[in-house]
């Protein structure tokens, strides 16, 4: 037990000290840089500063809540049904063969394009939540797939003949085998969905949204309310991935 809590209290304090490092790093290169640029690279204090003004005013928390819901319905559609796609690719290879041609072209055009297709049929305030689900999607589906391709054959057959019936088979040895790939596959998904919807709303501009926020500060020339929009996109984001893991923990026990 003792040991356990040093080793945790050893990796805060290094996680702890390279934050600090980073921050260090971008103080001097900022302090450095701002003496030959036009425009100033915020310094972390000022960043800070304008962080704490930002989380005091009520739009800026309709924004992240406008945020929050465009990406978070996106993510949730996606992992549905990527789930249903994976594991109807996974038990038929006609389907299998049929689609593979579709989740390779979402896989090799670029966010940005997608964005400007999209742009071009949808309203903006939809788009974050279709570019969200559409990077996501193909994960999860190619994740299912994998975990169903690879449940052990022989362990199966055994299982059939030792007695066990088509509901014990999916319930002991299919859905443990598909389960850690599925995991992952959210867990990496959630990170994508949340970088690509926010740079969605920067290109889209949809109202009362981060990316909408950032790109009025950055048209402003207020590059320290950039950089302070970039840091609650950077903890929400962190934030995210930890209740996603605490789910998924908490499942699992």
């Amino acid at each position: 037990m003792i040991s356990t809590m040093q080793a945790k209290f050893k990796k805060a304090l290094f996680t702890a000290g390279s934050i600090a490092f980073w921050i260090l790093l971008w103080h001097m290169g900022a302090t450095l840089a701002n003496k030959e640029l036009l425009f100033k690279i915020p310094l972390p204090l000022d960043t800070l500063r304008e962080f704490f003004t930002c989380v005091k005013t009520l739009e800026f928390w309709d924004s992240v809540g406008t945020s929050l819901w465009h990406i978070v319905s996106g993510f949730v559609f996606a992992v549905i049904l990527g789930l249903f796609c994976g594991l109807l690719s996974g038990s038929s290879t006609f389907f299998a063969t049929l689609t593979a041609p579709l989740t390779r072209l979402i896989r090799a055009v670029p966010v940005a394009a997608f964005i400007i297709l999209a742009w071009l049929w949808i309203p903006s305030e939809i788009i974050p939540a279709f570019i969200a689900f559409l990077m996501v999607f193909p994960i999860v589906w190619s994740h299912v797939e994998t975990g169903l391709l690879s449940v052990d054959k022989r362990l199966v057959e055994m299982a059939r003949v030792m007695g066990m019936d088509k509901k014990g088979i999916i319930k002991n040895i299919t859905i443990p085998s598909v389960m850690p790939q599925f995991r992952v596959s959210c867990i990496t998904g959630l990170g994508y969905a949340w970088k690509s919807g926010v740079a969605a709303e920067v290109l889209c501009n949809p109202t009362g949204s981060i990316g909408a926020m950032m790109s009025q500060a950055k048209s402003n020339l207020d590059y320290s309310r950039v950089f302070a929009i970039v840091l609650m996109v950077v903890l929400l984001s962190f934030i995210l991935e930890n209740i996603i893991k605490f789910f998924w923990k908490e499942r699992t026990a």
